[in-house]
C-alpha cells in the first residue's frame, strides 16, 4: 500500500494535480483549474491527502455557507438565525488508483473534525452536501447525512448537525 499523508491545504505550487483521476471529469478539472483560484479569492479552501511524491490522491473543498431557514428541517431550523450557519463540503474525490481503501472517509472525517472546531470559534450549525448520484447519496447517509428538503427525501442536498458530528466520528473509530 502507498504511503499517505494527512490532510493538508493544497499548495497548488507543490501539489501534483496533473495526474488525479477519479472516473468524474468534471471534479478532476475543478482540481486542476480552479482549486487553486478558489483559496486565492477566499471562495473554497481545498484539503488533500497526498502521496510520498506530493501527488493528490484524494480532496475535498470547503466553504462556509448560510442556507434559508424556512426550507430546512426543524432540527436545523430550530432557534437558529437566518440564514442558519453551515459548512459546505462542496467537492469530495479520490484518484480511481486509491479507491476502496477508505480515503474518501478520512478525509470527510477530517472536515467533519473541522467544523466541530470551527464551530467553537464561530457559529457552524451543520455540514451540507450535494450528492453526485444515488449512489454518493447512499454513501454520505451511511456517514450520518440526512436530505435536507423533508419534503424530498430523494434530494441530492444532505446535512449533518455539527451537534451530531461528535457522535459521528465516535462511531467511525
Amino acid at each position: 500500500m502507498t504511503e499517505l499523508r494527512r490532510p493538508t491545504p493544497l499548495d497548488p505550487g507543490r501539489h501534483d494535480r496533473t495526474r488525479f483521476e477519479s472516473g468524474e471529469p468534471t471534479l478532476d478539472e475543478w482540481l486542476r483549474r480552479y482549486a487553486g483560484q478558489n483559496r486565492r479569492r477566499d471562495t473554497a479552501a481545498t484539503w488533500v491527502i497526498l502521496d510520498a511524491r506530493d501527488a493528490v490522491v484524494a480532496y475535498a473543498t470547503i466553504a462556509m455557507t448560510g442556507i434559508d431557514r424556512s426550507a430546512v428541517p426543524p432540527s436545523v431550523a430550530k432557534q437558529a438565525p437566518d440564514p442558519v450557519p453551515a459548512l459546505l463540503l462542496g467537492r469530495l474525490a479520490v484518484d480511481r488508483r486509491h479507491s476502496g481503501q477508505g480515503i474518501g472517509t478520512a478525509l470527510v472525517t477530517h472536515v467533519l473534525a473541522t467544523a466541530v472546531e470551527l464551530n467553537t470559534k464561530a457559529a457552524c450549525r451543520a455540514v451540507i452536501v450535494s450528492a453526485l448520484n444515488s449512489d454518493a447519496r447512499r454513501w454520505w447517509e451511511r456517514l450520518g447525512f440526512r436530505p435536507l428538503d423533508p419534503d424530498d427525501p430523494q434530494g441530492s442536498d444532505l446535512y449533518l448537525l455539527t451537534a451530531e458530528i461528535e457522535k459521528t466520528l465516535r462511531g467511525r473509530g
